[in-house]
């Protein structure tokens, strides 16, 4: 699921809610206005109760909306809802503030576990319907405990398959940024192989048919020797561009890492990823690139599962001799930092070529950066 999707479906679940709250907060007015005798509130019709009433409204849809557009999972968002919600539902305990008890138990599952949402949706009701009268109190406990239940049932479901495409969405992203790095390690050794082939046939024989043109050339007679010279001339030049050809093939044996990385990189949903490679940077060695692309991709999962960044640099440049991949987050970091499995594997991958990983968590954010010694 890539941004545009994301910014999509953001609106798409603003709109509804503002919808589903303005309903909730125009019904409530009017209730309390004509003082509905069904529906009970705690408090007079008055300016300053209107205004207490519309900031506790205002506190909710400000806390959505702070939700929806945070960069990362915001509970600010969470506590302006929850504080807003609590006020109402104790000055109106009717079911028609529940409606928006319902709305934020759907919402709680990019905050909380799902032991702690079930709490929250079975306690809430029977907290609230415990200050309404007895008559049909348990009935509408028990049906808004249902419409929870509900609720938080169709949220996890959707949430999990929101998971789920964002792993495979990972997932083909790695598996296309692969493809590109294993296409174009298939073509170099193609060509390679190709110029040992013409090198090593075509040139060898050449080379066979200059020396037999040279010894017939020192028996041939007079009237066959022009013929030989020239042979010998045209075999000279086939040689040469044979040569040439070979040297050619050879030269542009580079691999596409640059490919390869930007396929890594694009479309990723929350975080702002800018790649920086160096225009002339070149690599050959095979072991080279696919260490700098194995590093960039376990430190690329690593900033989009734990350290909840909004923004993420990728550089890779060649200085004084050293190939230098630089990847720096704004992310949240835990210090000391405590390497797993991917990251030893990293280093191993590192050390094999005599190279070094750092790790600076001096400013905000993680700066990872692997330098190994360019190929020879």
């Amino acid at each position: 699921m890539n941004r545009h999707q994301t910014a999509r479906y953001k609106i798409y679940d603003l709109s509804l809610s503002i919808i589903a709250w303005a309903f909730v907060f125009s019904l409530t007015i009017y209730l309390w206005e004509i003082d509905y005798p069904d529906v009970h509130n705690r408090l007079n019709f008055t300016l300053p109760n209107i205004a207490l009433t519309a900031t506790c409204f205002t506190l909710y849809i400000t806390g959505l909306v702070w939700r929806i557009f945070a960069d990362q999972n915001n509970y600010l968002g969470l506590i302006l809802q929850a504080a807003g919600l609590s006020i109402l539902l104790f000055l109106f305990p009717n079911g028609v503030i529940v409606i928006l008890g319902i709305m934020l138990v759907s919402q709680l599952g990019d905050y909380l576990s799902a032991p702690v949402i079930l709490v929250i949706a079975i306690a809430m009701p029977l907290i609230y319907f415990l200050q309404m009268p007895a008559e049909f109190a348990w009935f509408n406990t028990i049906l808004f405990i249902l419409l929870n239940l509900f609720s938080f049932y169709a949220s996890n479901r959707m949430l999990e398959e929101r998971k789920a495409k964002e792993i495979n969405s990972h997932l083909l992203r790695e598996l296309r940024a692969t493809q590109s790095l294993l296409h174009s390690t298939t073509r170099r050794d193609e060509r390679l192989r190709i110029a040992r082939d013409l090198h090593d046939a075509l040139g060898h024989h050449l080379t066979a048919l200059s020396i037999q043109l040279e010894v017939a050339s020192q028996i041939s007679t007079d009237n066959a020797k022009p013929y030989i010279i020239k042979a010998q001339s045209i075999t000279r030049l086939l040689l040469g561009d044979v040569r040439e050809a070979v040297s050619d093939i050879r030269s542009s044996n580079e691999l596409d890492l640059r490919s390869a990385l930007i396929a890594l990189t694009e479309d990723l949903d929350n975080l702002d990823l800018q790649v920086a490679i160096d225009p002339d940077l070149v690599i050959t060695d095979a072991r080279a690139a696919e260490i700098l692309f194995r590093s960039a991709q376990e430190a690329i999962t690593n900033v989009l599962k734990h350290s909840h960044a909004t923004h993420c640099q990728l550089s890779l440049i060649r200085d004084t001799g050293e190939l230098i991949l630089t990847i720096e987050d704004n992310g949240r970091v835990q210090s000391p930092i405590k390497p797993g499995n991917g990251l030893r594997g990293m280093m191993e991958r590192i050390r094999a070529l005599d190279g070094r990983l750092i790790l600076n968590t001096e400013k905000s954010g993680l700066n990872l950066q692997i330098r190994i010694p360019e190929p020879i």
